[in-house]
């Protein structure tokens, strides 16, 4: 605050101070005087003047400003209002038999620190055996951010499940916003406009539809249209619903060269496109643990590869080393060995630019060359989450 608040008493004696510098008709002021009535009347004037003006810079000064005052600072800031508490998210690896079903309405999952989640949509598990469901918490506050592998129980298990956990921590959970917090939040609001187009633009994607993880660069096409690529977080291609949806809501929040085609007004400008995958196929022989569930070990190994490209990081120009896919084969558990001359692909593979990588074929063979289980040429599940910038999306596109 940069008005400091004086006591009456203080103010009394400043007033007493200058007026007894200013007249020598006058030596001495006892408590009991009219001057000194006088001056303490004078004090709680200036008292109050303080205090009014103590108040005007609570309602201009996020750093002077508390509770009802700092709502006022950052309506006049044109900041939005303050958060209230909310439940946090994440992902679940699901493993159980193939055709298993999971219910939202009635399958939920339980931390080891007892916070309640729920699938957001109903999941069957497919040929693979697993599946990834976005979950989302009960109840609302930080304790909902859970660390990873935390969620591994359930309150009414189906017929067929095996296992859960979240490999990833949950996150998204907050508290009602503190002063401390909204202060913060107010004196960087113009800075949350600093960063480039790209990520302005993948921000603005993940509020409309939470699946997205990256947006890259993909040119400008024959059209004139401009073209980005969409990374998804599960892998899944978006519908052309979907696309549309993501296109036409964004329009406030898009340039008009990036909304409005030069050509054809009536007509997007933006191109949105689903990411084109490099296929890969693995194959390998291996000597497996006696003791280990070799469905177990099949699961691992494809969920392991698979997160080795991570798309969150991948750059054009990026290549697959082979030797990276075997070390995590040779240390996946319940592996007792690999040989590496039997190894599939035995060359690094440059993945075109543009693309990203993805497993399709994965074959696992015993020492002595016998199947042990055929991918069926099955994409591998997998998930990265992506990174929102939940003061951006809740402030800047709050009317999303």
């Amino acid at each position: 605050m940069i008005t400091k608040i004086s006591t009456a008493q203080e103010l009394k004696q400043i007033f007493l101070e200058i007026f007894l510098n200013k007249t020598d008709k006058v030596n001495d002021i006892s408590n009991e005087s009219v001057l000194s009535g006088i001056g303490y009347g004078v004090a709680k004037i200036g008292q109050k003047c303080l205090t009014n003006q103590a108040i005007i810079e609570g309602h201009i000064f996020p750093d002077s400003s508390y509770g009802s005052y700092l709502d006022e600072a950052a309506k006049r800031r044109g900041v939005s209002e303050r958060f209230t508490a909310s439940g946090s998210s994440t992902y679940i690896r699901l493993v159980a038999d193939k055709g298993t079903y999971y219910s939202s309405a009635d399958n939920q999952f339980l931390s080891t620190s007892g916070v309640r989640f729920s699938l957001e949509k109903d999941v069957t598990i497919g040929i693979q055996g697993f599946e990834y469901a976005k979950v989302k918490s009960e109840s609302t506050g930080m304790q909902t951010n859970v660390g990873p592998v935390s969620i591994n129980r359930m309150t009414i298990i189906p017929q067929g499940h095996i296992s859960c956990t979240n490999e990833y921590q949950a996150t998204g959970g907050s508290d009602f916003e503190s002063d401390e917090t909204y202060r913060v939040r107010i004196k960087e609001s113009v800075n949350q406009l600093a960063r480039d187009t790209v990520s302005y633009i993948e921000q603005i994607l993940m509020k409309i539809n939470n699946n997205v993880l990256r947006v890259l660069k993909g040119g400008v096409d024959g059209s004139g249209k401009l073209n980005l690529t969409i990374v998804p977080c599960n892998g899944q291609d978006f519908t052309s619903d979907e696309i549309n949806e993501m296109v036409s809501r964004s329009e406030e929040y898009l340039s008009i060269n990036e909304f409005l085609n030069s050509s054809d007004a009536s007509t997007f400008s933006l191109q949105l496109n689903n990411v084109k995958w490099f296929l890969l196929d693995v194959q390998f022989r291996l000597d497996i643990d006696p003791s280990s569930d070799i469905d177990v070990v099949r699961k691992d190994l494809q969920i392991q590869m698979s997160k080795l490209f991570d798309y969150r990081f991948w750059k054009d120009g990026n290549k697959i080393e082979w030797e990276n896919l075997l070390f995590i084969a040779k240390n996946t558990g319940g592996v007792r060995y690999v040989p590496d001359t039997n190894f599939l692909p035995r060359f690094d593979i440059n993945v075109p630019i543009g693309q990203l990588p993805r497993i399709r074929g994965f074959v696992i063979r015993d020492l002595d060359g016998n199947l042990i289980y055929d991918n069926a040429g099955i994409l591998s599940s997998f998930y990265y989450p992506n990174e929102p910038d939940y003061y951006f999306q809740q402030s800047v596109l709050a009317t999303i």
